[in-house]
């Protein structure tokens, strides 16, 4: 009955460590740019950089409503209409460095953000 009780009680602090979630989850990381999450909720389905045509990549299971693209200042650069679950977003709308991609969902009152690094 100890061993059960024990085994039970380890096995809630187990499962309660595991459902703490990174919320810097890495998408896509290669030698040009780096795509991460700032939430602790990953609403892509999908993600990758095309290197061919230099494009990022997104799909999602819900319709993507707007993105907004914030320079490092915090401010907002572009706000791009969706109305799809999958978006390219060209990297020529980037120069180097960090951004932040605040992606809005159809019928969420949150804006999801993923921070873009342009190297």
């Amino acid at each position: 009955m100890k061993n059960l009780l024990l085994t039970s009680i380890f096995g809630l602090f187990a499962t309660l460590a595991l459902a703490t979630n990174n919320p810097a989850s890495v998408i896509m990381n290669t030698n040009l740019v780096s795509v991460s999450t700032e939430e602790t909720k990953i609403i892509f389905t999908s993600s990758n950089y095309d290197t061919q045509n230099e494009n990022f990549e997104f799909t999602t299971d819900e319709d993507i409503t707007n993105i907004q693209i914030y320079n490092a200042s915090g401010e907002i650069e572009f706000n791009l209409p969706v109305n799809s679950n999958s978006v390219k977003i060209n990297k020529n709308l980037f120069g180097l460095g960090e951004f932040k991609l605040g992606f809005r969902m159809k019928g969420h009152t949150d804006i999801y953000f993923s921070k873009v690094t342009i190297k």
